[in-house]
């Protein structure tokens, strides 16, 4: 069954790969996730990008001067990402690989990263479990993340504004693939976000230390302030996150 779903989600974003970087949440404001990053990775590392996309974390980390491993399921999206490293002139190896069996040895990065992930993942607990394994002692795990949506009255009207500015903005038919279907979605456990406290719990489940939660909300306000009006309705008083621990 959870081979199914990975093919069913597999085949969603290679569908969406050709508009993935049209949406404002996913790109943009470079500068400032370089100096979030900065902060984050302050020596220089060999750094997994797990579920990397069309490789917006993997190509600022390398012109941090990081060493990047990108991986994503989706060969739609390591195509996007291989293009735009190559035309930056940036080393970066992009891989196909699954977030819950990560396919490298014990104790192989500095740090492993991830954002906008845990909420497509069945098996969220097992993923951290994995990315925990893969980093050296000392090394950290670090998680950008958000709760994206609640069910209320108002965001059924954020829904409206959102597909109106999909079909707008992002010139792509917002009932044509916007989201999993059914079956899927019931499979996440996450699907829509999730609060920092529950990625704190499973933190502590893969033996992570030193757990640190840095409220990112002030990012997604400043994004907010920039876009078109359909974009602002649409986006709510989102909880957004980023949560680090390191490995005893």
């Amino acid at each position: 069954m959870v081979n199914n779903i990975k093919e069913e989600i597999r085949a969603y974003w290679d569908f969406r790969s050709d508009s993935y970087d049209n949406s404002p949440g996913h790109s943009g404001f470079v500068d400032i996730w370089k100096t979030v990053l900065s902060e984050i990775f302050k020596r220089k590392m060999k750094i997994l990008d797990v579920g990397c996309g069309t490789g917006f974390l993997s190509l600022i980390l390398a012109e941090l001067g990081h060493e990047v491993v990108g991986i994503d399921l989706s060969e739609g999206m390591l195509n996007k990402a291989r293009e735009k490293a190559k035309n930056l002139g940036l080393d970066i190896e992009f891989m196909v690989g699954d977030a819950e069996n990560l396919p490298f040895e014990d104790n192989t990065f500095d740090a492993v990263v991830n954002r906008h992930l845990l909420w497509t993942l069945p098996n969220p607990d097992k993923a951290i479990m994995e990315w925990a394994r893969v980093v050296k002692r000392g090394g950290k795990v670090v998680v950008i993340d958000g709760k994206w949506r609640k069910n209320s009255f108002n965001e059924s009207l954020r829904t409206i504004f959102r597909y109106l500015a999909v079909a707008i903005y992002e010139k792509r038919n917002p009932f044509q693939n916007m989201g999993y279907k059914e079956e899927v979605a019931k499979m996440l456990p996450f699907n829509g976000g999730t609060d920092a406290e529950n990625i704190v719990k499973l933190f502590k489940n893969a033996n992570l230390d030193e757990i640190k939660v840095n409220d990112l909300s002030w990012i997604k306000e400043t994004q907010k302030k920039n876009l078109p009006l359909l974009y602002r309705l649409a986006w709510g008083n989102t909880h957004y996150y980023l949560v680090e621990g390191f490995k005893k």
